[in-house]
Formats: structure tokens, C-alpha cells, sequence
């Protein structure tokens, strides 16, 4: 018997949605109601496929430097080799290859120029990795000027150096000694070492502005860090297995390591962006939340003007929960009529922005020329939930209004 009334109440929604009114201004506050969430709707899709596009691009820029794990001490800065079961992790399956890395802020200078760096000890075998290649922007990627230990810097710390590639001259770095601190010499207090600037790279992402690249066994001499590690990286043949293979990283570490996918190595930066991404969400939501709430002038209007409809309907032994009802389904009708039209509109600008760049971010001496564009089918569930939440919230209201007080007359 419900579902009959609700298919009765249905109908009897549909057909007032399309007739015509005695009052026209009804038909006028439906349509700009219409288009209101018309808008709003393809407002949120437009926004949220802009946020996951700026996303994937940013992720994008940082998951081609960072490794696909990084296993670092849970306490403290730097571990034993034999702490760690290296030849346990390289033996599993999904893993391709498996790096040491000694790394810490170290001052550089070079000429007139001193910078704080964090300076990066790996293997020559490291920079081999895939997309490294490409991010080599002058120079080469040579550890050794004959004897003689060299530098890969990013291009901005690069920069704030004033290093020029075709100069003979050193990056003189220093570190405090972890051992004996003459403090009367303040100078006796550090570790020295130099380095020959040998190429330059670019990842766009903050790790241009400090990290440096050089031999592991430069820096355990110049950290007094022999036998020891700061972190292990470790890279696998697919990067989409990380979340069945990050577990058992973590099994064969033990509690005193933490293990870091990608997304967890960049986590202030990607929760920043979800954040700011589920701001606009309920902004713009609020936003569609008033434009829904000329459906309840609508659906007054509509209420006063069927009244005769109602009582007829009510003497044919009608109940209140059937009438009420079909201006309930009136006005998520007309919402979600909006809210489609809205998301199919939000979709077809995306996909134009996708394939013409329509809207530009600048000229062509901008690394992104325009606007990335990413759409989600989840990003189109949740606008289709908000939608429909928003017209059962703004519809019960006048159609509970007239249960309590038509029908009582």
C-alpha cells in the first residue's frame, strides 16, 4: 500500500510539475529555483575537478622525486645499518631496488653565498631511477670530478648560490661535529668538506630550494655518520602495489621505523589541499542551500493555488501523508532536475577545458599554462547526494507546514 502511494503522489508531482499554472509567477520561481541549483551544481563539479587536477599535477611533481617508500626511526635521526633487514625487503617480489641514504641541513657557501641545504649522501645507483633522467635540467649527474666528490643541486638553491657550472670553484660545506666542540673556536666546532657543483635539477616542487645531492660516503665522513643511515627508500616494479606491500614493509621494521608511501611523505601538503578542497565543498553547498530555498516559495504558492485538488483528493478518502507528500516530490523534482542539468553542464565545461585549455593561468613562460582539470565519478556522487539532501530538506518544509495546518481546516 505505501509503495502505491508513493507511486500515486509521484504521479500527481509529475503532472504538476509540467502543467500549467493559474499563477504564473509559480512556473517563474520554479525555473529561476531551477537554474539556481542548475548553477550551484555545476559550480561544485567545476571546482572540486579543478582541485583534483591541481592534485594530481602537484602529486605528480612530487611522487617522481620521492621514493615509493621511505623508512626512517620512529625516534631519533639516524640507525645502524644491521638494524634494518635491507636483504628482507630486496627479496620481496613487488620491490625493484633498495637505497641508503644519509641526509641532513648542512651550511654550504660558495663565493660570497652561504645557504642552509639538506644535503642527500645516496649510492651513484640512485639517480638511475626512473624520471630522474628528465629532471636534469644542466650538467650531468657525475658523483666524481676525478677525485674529487660533486654536487647535483636544485635549480632554486642553485640560484640563491650563484653557482656557475663552468667555474672551477668548491661548495665548502659545514656541519657542527657530533664529538669534540672547542667552544672558545667556534670554527674548530664544525665538520668541512667541499664539493664540485656538476649539474643542476629541477622537480617544481620545494625540494629544489635545499636538497643536494652527493656521494653517501662524502656525507658519512662530513656527519660522522659511518655505518650508520638516516633513511632507506626503497622503489618497487609497480607503484600501485605500495598498499598491499607498505604492511609488510612495516612487519619486517617493526614498531621502532615508520614506513611512508608517497602521499605520507608529502602529508601537510596533501591534507592542506583536502582541506581547502572539502572548504570550497561546503561553501559552495551552503551557496546551492539558498538557492534551493526559493522552492519553498514555489511550493507555497503551488500548495495555495491546489488547495481545491487537495480538499477533492482528501474527500476520496486521501490521506494527509499522500498529499503532503506530493509537494514533497514536487520540490526534489524541480531540484533534481536542476542538479543533473547542473552536473551535466559542470561536465561538459570540464571536458572543454580538458581538451582547449580554455582558461589560462598565464603566458607560455608559465611552467602550468592552464587550469588542469581532473574529474571524479565520486566527485559526482557526493554533488548528486548534497543536491538531493538539500531539495528532502527545503521540500519537507512547506509540505509539513501543510499537514499541520490545511488539512486541519
Amino acid at each position: 500500500m505505501k509503495l502505491e502511494q508513493h507511486k500515486t503522489a509521484f504521479f500527481f508531482a509529475l503532472r504538476y510539475l509540467f502543467a500549467k499554472k493559474q499563477h504564473n509567477i509559480i512556473n517563474v520561481i520554479s525555473l529561476i529555483s531551477m537554474i539556481g541549483i542548475m548553477v550551484s551544481g555545476a559550480a561544485l563539479v567545476i571546482v572540486l575537478s579543478v582541485f583534483n587536477g591541481m592534485e594530481q599535477m602537484i602529486g605528480g611533481w612530487f611522487n617522481a622525486f620521492n621514493p615509493d617508500f621511505e623508512i626512517t626511526l620512529a625516534e631519533g635521526k639516524s640507525f645502524a645499518t644491521e638494524a634494518i633487514p635491507m636483504d628482507k625487503i630486496a627479496s620481496l617480489p613487488e620491490v625493484s631496488s633498495v637505497h641508503e641514504v644519509v641526509s641532513d641541513l648542512t651550511l654550504a657557501t660558495y663565493g660570497e653565498c652561504q645557504e642552509l641545504v639538506r644535503l642527500k649522501g645516496v649510492s651513484p645507483d640512485y639517480l638511475k631511477r626512473e624520471g630522474y633522467a628528465d629532471m636534469l635540467i644542466d650538467g650531468s649527474f657525475d658523483f666524481y670530478h676525478g677525485s674529487q666528490p660533486c654536487a647535483i643541486v636544485g635549480n632554486i638553491a642553485a640560484g640563491k648560490l650563484q653557482i656557475n657550472l663552468l667555474s672551477y670553484d668548491l661548495m665548502k660545506l659545514y656541519y657542527p661535529k657530533r664529538t669534540k666542540k672547542n667552544l672558545s673556536n667556534p670554527a674548530e666546532a664544525f665538520n668541512t668538506r667541499f664539493l664540485h657543483p656538476s649539474g643542476v635539477f629541477n622537480t617544481n616542487t620545494t625540494h629544489d630550494q635545499t636538497v643536494v645531492f652527493c656521494p653517501i660516503e662524502f656525507v658519512r665522513e662530513l656527519m660522522q655518520y659511518e655505518g650508520q643511515l638516516t633513511s632507506l627508500e626503497v622503489q618497487l616494479k609497480n607503484s600501485k602495489d605500495y598498499a598491499k606491500v607498505q604492511p609488510r614493509i612495516q612487519e619486517l621494521t617493526g614498531d621502532k621505523f615508520i614506513v611512508k608511501n608517497k602521499y605520507q611523505q608529502e602529508e601537510t601538503l596533501f591534507r592542506t589541499m583536502q582541506s581547502e578542497k572539502l572548504i570550497i565543498y561546503v561553501i559552495l553547498a551552503f551557496i546551492l542551500l539558498v538557492a534551493a530555498f526559493n522552492i519553498i516559495g514555489s511550493l507555497g504558492m503551488l500548495i495555495l493555488e491546489k488547495r481545491s485538488d487537495t480538499r477533492i483528493l482528501r474527500n476520496m478518502g486521501a490521506p494527509d501523508t499522500l498529499l503532503s507528500r506530493i509537494f514533497l516530490y514536487e520540490g526534489v523534482l524541480i531540484s533534481c532536475i536542476g542538479g543533473l542539468a547542473g552536473m551535466v553542464l559542470g561536465a561538459v565545461i570540464c571536458l572543454i577545458q580538458q581538451i582547449f585549455h580554455v582558461v589560462k593561468l598565464g603566458g607560455d613562460h608559465y611552467l602550468v599554462q592552464h587550469y588542469p582539470v581532473a574529474m571524479q565519478f565520486t566527485d559526482f556522487i557526493w554533488v548528486g547526494l548534497t543536491i538531493l539532501a538539500i531539495s528532502l530538506i527545503t521540500s519537507c518544509i512547506p509540505a509539513l507546514a501543510m499537514r499541520r495546518n490545511t488539512f486541519k481546516k
